[in-house]
């Protein structure tokens, strides 16, 4: 006989059979029947608390009524209530109301001890007057008639109201008298104690809610199995215009249920012991022909790996098991084959290739990847990527970077080689999913790009910068100057310089001397600024600077101290050189213009009114 048959036939259906019958029948005959019977029990003790809550209306009304009997005069002449009077009728609250006239003495109350329902906001003293005199103004609308006693929501807190009119015997009616009492923790503990289960006030009931029982102002709902242990049943309270206020819930233990289930599970018990009996002698006769073999294949699947490659399992019987072993065996021999072909695929290439983890840890490299970074693959095992970044700051970033990536889409990153030097890499992405199609890692081929960023840096140096001084060229200047105007630098100011007499150096000493000179000019130029001033050469021996966030005399005093710095005589290769003078203008923006070309212009002009005087510093003055 197979194994699968064998298993099959030992055990599974008569266990399932067996324990089915005794499960259903017991559902079906014994645990819903009392049940049914926890209900009803449960349905009574609603009644009795409804009557309960009824009674305690009644006993109110009547106290209010005989206190209103018992003062001496008008009733609201009595306001307001003096403590000691307020405290003998065992009232939170009187409030006489009459032709829209209110009168009204409240005793102090501890808001803590009010009972409310869970996840109610904060309550304040305040709140919870205003909130009862609207309650009450809207229940004796559109007439000043006492309406019946019943439970009120005020802010979330359970209230007993109850009204009497405040006529004598003989005389018309000629208000109402109202009186509340909020229910607190130790009116709720004695209901308690009187039913024997647990009350919870609860927000009001909604629609779908439907009573089993009807009354005026409270009502019963439906019966709801809480847990395993614990069924509960609402109390539904609507004030005298039909309005939902409040539902006390009431939870008991459902025993009769709870007693037969205890019954059931010793059945249970007896009957689950005799099939555990016959399930030992099955596990025994199994433990020898089967289970043994299971665990020894086991251990040797466990045993392969990278460190044992080679190993096989050993069963060789002629049932599944054994072919199974069989089939394994063929597996792992075509899986080395095509490892081996992988690997040495990866050895040859000339890019680095890594794998990661699902939190972008390193798990493998092949030998160009530690060529191109310069670390044994010991070193890098284990790592992040982020970890090898320039900018620590930014590694923090790395993982949802590789995370968020399209596959195959480039990412660039300055990683650190091992001899501490930055190289520019760049790698495509691919994500490793296993069978279940769970993402387990990450793949990626790393391009050692830095040559290529190299050249590229330098182009833009050649576009952007000057070749002789390396201060920034005209291009650069314009942009520059642009994106201060259009932007939040302003107030600026813009220095135009002119070497005078420059022509002279070169046509005496040479175009190498006139060179050296304007190195030197540009050196000492820089040296005079500081930050965030730039400086800039447009051709020949004209430099300008930009001065972002600047007023008109800060501008003027650097424009003073370039005039002297750069007036001082000039050593170019044990030559003396005295009589180069830079003239210089200035022009502010938005005071002089705010377009580009127009302070372009204006400084321009400022320095032509300068080299016209020679050695000065001349404002562009919007006259000229």
């Amino acid at each position: 006989m197979k194994l699968r048959t064998r298993l099959l036939w030992l055990f599974v259906p008569p266990l399932l059979l067996v324990l089915s019958l005794v499960y259903f029948a017991a559902q079906g005959m014994l645990l819903a029947r009392l049940d049914k019977q926890d209900e009803r029990l449960l349905v009574a003790e609603a009644e009795r608390l409804r009557a309960l809550l009824g009674n305690s209306f009644e006993r109110d009304a009547n106290r209010l009524r005989q206190w209103a009997q018992a003062v001496p005069g008008a009733v609201p002449s009595a306001f307001p209530l003096d403590a000691a009077t307020l405290g003998r009728s065992g009232f939170d609250f009187i409030l006489y109301f009459a032709n829209g006239e209110q009168r009204v003495s409240w005793r102090p109350l501890d808001l803590a001890s009010l009972e409310r329902p869970a996840g109610a906001p904060a309550l304040n003293l305040k709140a919870l007057h205003d909130g009862v005199a609207q309650q009450l103004a809207r229940l004796l609308q559109p007439q000043d008639v006492a309406p019946p006693a019943q439970l009120l929501a005020v802010l979330r807190v359970p209230l007993i109201l109850v009204a009497v009119d405040t006529a004598r015997s003989g005389d018309r009616a000629s208000g109402v008298l109202l009186a509340g009492t909020f229910l607190d923790s130790k009116r709720i503990a004695m209901l308690q104690q009187q039913l024997g289960g647990e009350l919870t006030w609860l927000p009001s009931a909604t629609e779908q809610q439907r009573p089993v029982l009807q009354a005026e102002l409270m009502s019963i709902g439906n019966r709801e199995v809480v847990d395993a242990r614990h069924q509960s049943i609402d109390l539904l309270f609507q004030d005298s215009l039909g309005e939902p206020q409040l539902r006390l819930q009431l939870t008991r233990e459902r025993h009769l249920y709870l007693e037969g289930e205890q019954q059931l599970n010793v059945f249970l018990g007896a009957t689950g012991g005799l099939i555990g009996l016959a399930w030992l002698l099955i596990y025994l006769a199994l433990d020898v022909t089967l289970l043994r073999r299971i665990a020894r294949l086991h251990q040797e699947l466990l045993a392969i790996g990278p460190t044992a490659a080679g190993r096989r399992l050993t069963d060789d019987g002629r049932d599944e098991l054994g072919k199974l072993a069989r089939e394994a065996n063929r597996a792992l021999d075509r899986l080395e084959q095509s490892e081996a072909r992988d690997r040495a695929i990866l050895d040859a290439m000339e890019d680095g290739y890594f794998e990661l983890d699902e939190l972008a840890r390193i798990e493998s490299v092949n030998p160009a990847f530690c060529r191109l970074l310069g670390y044994p693959a010991a070193q890098v095992i284990g790592r992040t990527v982020a970890s090898l970044q320039e900018d620590h700051e930014a590694s923090a970033a790395t993982e949802p970077a590789i995370a968020e990536t399209e596959p195959g889409a480039p990412l660039s990153a300055r990683l650190r080689r091992a001899d501490g030097s930055i190289g520019h890499f760049e790698t495509q992405i691919s994500r490793r999913h296993n069978a279940g199609g769970r993402l387990i890692g990450y793949r990626g081929i790393l391009h050692d790009v830095s040559e290529h960023v190299l050249h590229q840096q330098q182009l833009f140096d050649l576009a952007y910068h000057d070749a002789l001084t390396g201060l920034g060229n005209r291009k650069a200047f314009h942009e520059d100057l642009a994106r201060h105007l259009n932007g939040d630098s302003l107030p600026l100011a813009l220095i135009f310089l002119d070497l005078d007499r420059f022509k002279q150096v070169n046509d005496r000493f040479g175009h190498d001397i006139g060179d050296a000179l304007l190195v030197c000019m540009a050196e000492r130029l820089g040296n005079a600024l500081r930050q965030p001033a730039k400086a800039y050469r447009l051709g020949g021996d004209e430099f300008t600077v930009i001065v972002p966030m600047t007023e008109f005399q800060a501008a003027n005093a650097l424009a003073q101290r370039l005039l002297k710095v750069l007036g001082e005589p000039v050593s170019v290769r044990g030559l003396s050189i005295d009589f180069v003078t830079p003239s210089i203008g200035l022009a502010l923006a938005p005071a002089h213009a705010s377009e580009v070309d127009a302070l372009v212009k204006a400084a321009d002009q400022a320095m032509y009114e300068a080299k016209r005087l020679r050695g000065r510093v001349s404002v562009f003055q919007p006259g000229d």
